[in-house]
């Protein structure tokens, strides 16, 4: 299992909305094969900026599989309009 982990700021104001655009994400991430779960965090000093993180079977079910998908096309467009800025997104496996 891998981790997609990304901080990511979204648009003042918005939050609630973001955060409900993001349960819609879930559900569009779920249909994905390889696809195990993800979280949505809400910083506590700063309310518009968020930790996302991702659980996929394997970085190919995200990049190869998910990313090629009408669903991953759909959240784009969905998540988009929310972010200040395209995040730095990188995969964690377990090591200890």
């Amino acid at each position: 299992m891998v981790q997609e982990i990304f901080i990511l700021e979204v648009t003042s104001g918005l939050e609630k909305d973001f955060e409900e655009a993001f349960n819609q994400a879930k559900e569009l991430m779920s249909t994905s094969k390889g696809y195990l779960g993800a979280e949505l965090k809400r910083c506590v000093e700063q309310e518009n900026k968020y930790l996302v993180s991702v659980s996929w079977e394997s970085v190919e079910a995200h990049v190869h599989d998910f990313k090629k998908t009408s669903e991953f096309e759909e959240m784009k467009k969905l998540l988009g309009p929310f972010y200040l800025s395209i995040p730095k997104v990188q995969h964690y496996e377990k090591v200890i």
